[in-house]
């Protein structure tokens, strides 16, 4: 082997490269390190958005979101190739952000509907920047699990130093603007915390991640936010068995069938005794058939998602529109619904119902099967990808979000929902995974 000096051109080249890739590092560093400050802290921790802000909206978080869009630009640039791929495989999630836009045209409010679809736009490309930019998957999943501890710590430590903001009657909001947010945040952390532990190699790391758990569970329980505390119940069981099916093997697996099958015939038995009423059925196990009311803004929501079927009212045009225009003044007062104060209900709690009035059925039908398809194939990928535990576990922690974000939206709205918590995250897992596919084919052909 010879001993000669590397030649300069080679040499130039190769230190270009290594610049490019630390300035690749640094852009994906800082992209998603502002992604997380905007989704999970906001411009305006510990604040309440009156109808009028939320009408027109918050300069600062136009700031916030042009910044990054901008810089997710430049990095989508930098990492042109991944960025097309991704283009690439996620065509339906383009098209569905498009047809958003489109929605202007016939929008009941096109002003509203254009600054609203450009707001889902910019962020889409801002989770696009940052999958794009990816490099580590576990070295991702890590730095998610660091920076939500951070936010369980800055909202304990806010509740205790401001109670009287942070502490509602039905539980605590900390810096958020209500306690189901809180308690959704909650329920990310724990489920990144529990899948970045399964996939730790060391002991030291798996104590470690125990004792990063113990602010979010602390706050999930103080939230007493029940959708999110019974969705993270939920995620924590599913997440224990995949762990034991993968050290156990398949007799676990068959095991887990036999016992899903008896869990449903006991469901059906159950059924049957109420003689098939869901309503009595409902009552009787959760106590509440309404939903706590939830029923009577469900009726409300189809009967007017019913008026647009095909295309909806426009995107972002349906709530939030003014007090003059709010859907609820055509409501005669006599219910709860009517009754209650213009302006304080601004999603249909469910987010198919929710989505339906904004951009019509057909869509809202390809929304959920985009989700569910990204949900599938990262389950495959945790499950039997050929990557290794620590990245599996990554990737199982994206794919989780995804099924719990389509469970949320049963009693919440927030798919495709510019700008809220679980809609930013659910578009960011979907790019995300796309691009998980790039490193499993590199392990692949390892």
């Amino acid at each position: 082997m010879s001993d000669a000096p590397m030649p300069a051109s080679l040499r130039n080249l190769a230190d270009a490269r290594g610049l490019a890739r630390a300035a690749g590092d640094s852009l994906h560093g800082v992209l998603l390190a502002g992604f997380m400050l905007y989704t999970f802290i906001g411009t305006r921790p510990f604040a309440d958005a009156s109808v009028a802000e939320r009408v027109e909206g918050s300069p600062l978080d136009r700031f916030a979101v042009l910044g990054l869009f901008l810089l997710a630009l430049v990095t989508i640039v930098v990492h042109y190739r991944a960025a097309a791929t991704l283009f690439i495989r996620n065509l339906p999630l383009v098209a569905f952000t498009g047809f958003s836009m489109a929605s202007m045209v016939w929008s009941d409010y096109p002003g509203l509907t254009l600054r609203r679809a450009l707001l889902l736009l910019f962020l889409t490309t801002i989770g696009a920047g940052i999958a794009a930019s990816l490099q580590d998957l576990r070295r991702f999943h890590t730095w998610w699990f660091l920076g939500l501890t951070g936010v369980m710590l800055v909202n304990l430590v806010g509740t205790a130093l401001w109670p009287g903001v942070a502490i509602t009657d039905i539980g605590v909001r900390g810096l958020y603007t209500q306690k189901n947010v809180a308690g959704l945040v909650a329920m990310i952390t724990v489920i990144c915390g529990a899948t970045w532990i399964l996939g730790a190699t060391r002991a030291r790391s798996i104590g470690l991640g125990l004792l990063m758990l113990l602010p979010a569970l602390l706050f999930l329980v103080i939230t007493k936010s029940k959708t999110s505390i019974g969705l993270t119940g939920v995620a924590v069981m599913m997440i224990a068995v995949l762990a034991c099916a993968e050290w156990l093997g398949a007799r676990f697996v068959l095991l887990m069938i036999a016992l899903g099958l008896l869990a449903v015939t006991a469901l059906l038995g159950l059924f049957a005794v109420f003689d098939f009423n869901l309503d009595a059925l409902l009552t009787a196990t959760l106590g509440d058939a309404s939903f706590t009311g939830r029923d009577e803004l469900w009726a409300f929501a189809l009967r007017s998602a019913q008026e647009r079927f095909w295309l909806g009212h426009g995107y972002g045009a349906f709530w939030d529109v003014g007090l003059a225009a709010d859907p609820l003044q055509r409501l005669e007062p006599g219910t709860w619904l009517g009754d209650v104060e213009i302006g304080t209900i601004n999603q249909a709690h469910n987010g198919y119902l929710e989505l339906w009035l904004h951009v019509g059925l057909p869509a809202t039908i390809a929304a959920a099967l985009i989700v569910a398809s990204g949900a599938l194939s990262g389950t495959a990928q945790a499950i039997a990808g050929p990557l290794g535990r620590p990245a599996r576990a990554a990737i199982g922690f994206l794919a989780m979000l995804l099924w719990l974000y389509l469970l949320h939206n049963l009693t919440e709205a927030t798919l495709f929902m510019r700008g809220t918590v679980l809609s930013n995250v659910a578009v960011l897992c979907l790019f995300v995974l796309s691009r998980g596919r790039d490193f499993a084919a590199g392990a692949g052909r390892a």
